[in-house]
């Protein structure tokens, strides 16, 4: 039986010889109310069980305003203990915005975060072989 995220992904969702845990965060565009829900779910999904996770954020289409990005911030920071590798993947402008904020909090290890605007890209690093 296939399970499914909150945000509706696939989970774990089977990619290349590898599993991940998808997040849909994109197409909120201005809609901070409903990205803020969602988020507390997947927190509360993946806080919630035993498993470790590669994880995919989407964040496409979804403006990050300052107090946003901390929210998104914080939220990682709160799925911190059960990330082995996370992947990003957003406009430029969003990834720069994210980089800085997450190298300022020193949420994730050397090598457990990527930040790209290829959603393949990011689902082929997840489930490559250790943390690079």
């Amino acid at each position: 039986m296939l399970a499914k995220s909150p945000s509706g992904a696939l989970s774990p969702y089977y990619y290349k010889g590898g599993y991940f845990h998808g997040i849909h965060y994109g197409s909120y565009f201005d809609d901070m109310d409903a990205l803020f829900t969602m988020m507390e779910k997947e927190e509360h999904f993946i806080l919630n069980s035993p498993q470790m996770r590669r994880i995919l954020i989407d964040l496409y289409e979804t403006n990050l305003s300052k107090p946003a990005l901390e929210k998104m911030i914080h939220h990682i920071e709160q799925i911190s203990p059960r990330i082995i590798k996370l992947a990003i993947t957003s406009d430029k402008k969003s990834l720069n915005s994210i980089r800085k904020a997450i190298k300022k909090a020193s949420i994730l290890g050397s090598g457990q975060l990527y930040l790209c605007t290829d959603m393949e890209e990011g689902k082929t690093w997840l489930v490559s072989d250790g943390i690079l």
